[in-house]
């Protein structure tokens, strides 16, 4: 069983994910902000991070950097999640280093396949 950390300022998004997430067996630990996420990060090994790019604060997207730059995170996969699609929003969050980058609203079966792609050792490097 994997853990993966939701990282987003909406609880009904919270809450949609960690359902998703448990369907498919894994432990969710939720965080509605980065300053919630970095705590997560420090208490807990994490494999994987759904990570909201605009919240209040800190963006998720200069918090996917600074995980990605971060030695104690290596290997831990993120994908970014957006309410805006376009090539603008989806540059900035490869940039930032993100494994994926997803448009809201998400559905179970994308769900499923992201957690089989990234979570299944030597899927997705």
């Amino acid at each position: 069983m994997s853990t993966v950390l939701i990282v987003d300022d909406d609880c009904e998004v919270r809450q949609i994910l960690r359902e998703y997430v448990e369907l498919e067996g894994h432990r969710v630990i939720e965080a509605a902000g980065s300053s919630f996420a970095r705590q997560a990060l420090a208490q807990e090994h994490v494999d994987l991070i759904f990570l909201d790019v605009l919240m209040p604060g800190e963006s998720g997207t200069a918090l996917c950097h600074s995980i990605k730059d971060d030695p104690e995170c290596q290997g831990i996969k993120v994908v970014l999640l957006t309410g805006f699609d376009g090539e603008r929003a989806w540059s900035q969050g490869l940039r930032s280093g993100a494994d994926i980058f997803l448009v809201k609203p998400v559905n179970r079966e994308r769900i499923k396949v992201l957690l089989e792609e990234l979570l299944t050792p030597g899927r997705l490097a």
